[in-house]
């Protein structure tokens, strides 16, 4: 072999990974070193989307698959944006789509929907977590996407525990010296209410059947539509409050004879059984059952009407924690919370994730009997139809998260846990 062949050879070999092959072409380069390899047989992947974006029509063939929720529908279900967890949100804009899992316990719950005696009093589901983070809201909302679908009267509180920890306009009710309103959050239940349900109460021509006193001048008569009540509320609304207990009045009266089908929802209501935030002006702190809005959507929880379901979650977000005056002695009293290292002040639950200490024992006598459901972390076919969604949209930037190993580093990390999960791509 000369010199010249040897040289010709070696750089071949160095800057062969450089070459391009043009099949089109007349080939310019030929390898002779080159060996035939066999064709590189294409994985075929089972889909992680559904074609069926009616929730009535989802099935145990549709588990673990994604269905894209209609931008309209959306706007009905969720006016305030509160239906859905914030960091589920701020994906659902980068991604340009509402798109959500279907998951066994909607499906559980969809089933029973269509399977109960409607004449008994409501059937009560409480949603409760193997852990933080594992997605109840998204079930929740999935349960109550059904419910639209299906033109049920939606009585829904996506966020029971805002109302007793997030009021700054907390005053004492002008009925009653002994309540306190919270106008603001009255006022944003009673809009999402007459959105949500805007359709069937003009179907249905729902009136009151009560009257009602507001004040020595205003007043709401018998046979005032309901519609109308609400818009008198947000205008005045120093009586959203006391409306929000009119309209909870009116839904148990009629609903029967109306022969209209109800389904109502409540996000982390073990937050209606546990501290607050409201202070008195003798610095004692307001019970939950002393504010107007919770002890009027806790009679929904009575058994004492029917044709309606109830489905709730509980979990640590419901826990409220007392402010940070008094951090040091609740923590000395109760086990269960920590600091919060990366917010100095704040107190964190860090107790079981069961219905017992979730509920505590006022939450479940109110709510007794119930249906406990608990929500699990994601399954393995769960966890790569979440994986392959999230390459699908493009939110996994570096290109080592595509490949396998990167898939079981992500699998190591969250654990499969859907809220570590996109904790753990939306940083990378």
């Amino acid at each position: 072999m000369t010199l010249l062949t040897s040289c010709l050879i070696r750089a071949h070999l160095v800057y062969r990974p450089c070459y391009r092959f043009y099949t089109n072409s007349a080939a310019r380069t030929i390898d002779v070193h080159s060996t035939p390899q066999e064709p590189i047989k294409s994985k075929v992947e089972q889909p992680f989307r559904t074609s069926i974006d009616d929730p009535v029509l989802h099935s145990e063939k549709d588990l673990g698959l994604f269905y894209k929720v209609n931008p309209e529908e959306l706007k009905k279900l969720s006016p305030f944006g509160k239906a859905l967890p914030l960091q589920f949100r701020e994906e659902c804009e980068a991604f340009n789509e509402t798109s959500v899992m279907i998951r066994q316990p909607s499906l559980d719950i969809i089933k029973l929907i269509k399977q109960i005696n409607w004449n008994l009093p409501p059937l009560k589901i409480v949603l409760f977590p193997a852990e933080a983070g594992v997605g109840m809201s998204l079930c929740l909302f999935h349960v109550l996407h059904y419910g639209f679908r299906k033109k049920m009267l939606l009585v829904n509180t996506p966020t029971a525990s805002e109302v007793l920890k997030l009021v700054l306009d907390a005053t004492p009710s002008p009925s009653n010296e002994l309540m306190w309103d919270t106008p603001a959050a009255a006022s944003t239940w009673l809009k999402t209410f007459a959105i949500n349900n805007e359709e069937i109460l003009k179907e249905t021509d729902f009136r009151t059947k009560f009257s009602y006193t507001w004040s020595a001048r205003e007043s709401t008569p018998a046979g005032t539509h309901l519609l109308d009540l609400i818009a008198y509320a947000t205008d005045r609304i120093k009586y959203a409050s006391g409306c929000v207990a009119a309209i909870v009045k009116e839904i148990k009266a009629q609903v029967r004879e109306k022969d209209i089908k109800t389904l109502v929802t409540f996000d982390t209501i073990n937050s209606y059984y546990g501290p607050t935030w409201i202070v008195k002006p003798d610095k004692s702190t307001v019970k939950p059952n002393e504010v107007t809005v919770v002890k009027a959507l806790q009679e929904l929880l009575l058994p004492d009407w029917n044709n309606a379901f109830i489905v709730t979650t509980i979990g640590p977000k419901g826990v409220i924690t007392p402010k940070v005056r008094e951090k040091h002695n609740w923590v000395v009293r109760h086990g269960h919370y920590r600091t919060e290292h990366r917010l100095p002040g704040v107190l964190m639950y860090d107790g079981p994730m069961t219905v017992k200490s979730l509920l505590g024992t006022d939450g479940i006598e109110a709510l007794e009997p119930f249906v406990p459901i608990q929500v699990e972390k994601y399954t393995e076919s769960e966890f790569n139809n979440q994986y392959r969604y999230y390459i699908d949209r493009n939110w996994m930037q570096n290109y080592r998260g595509r490949e396998e190993e990167g898939r079981k580093e992500i699998l190591f990390f969250s654990a499969r846990n859907p809220s570590e999960m996109a904790k753990f791509v939306g940083s990378r």
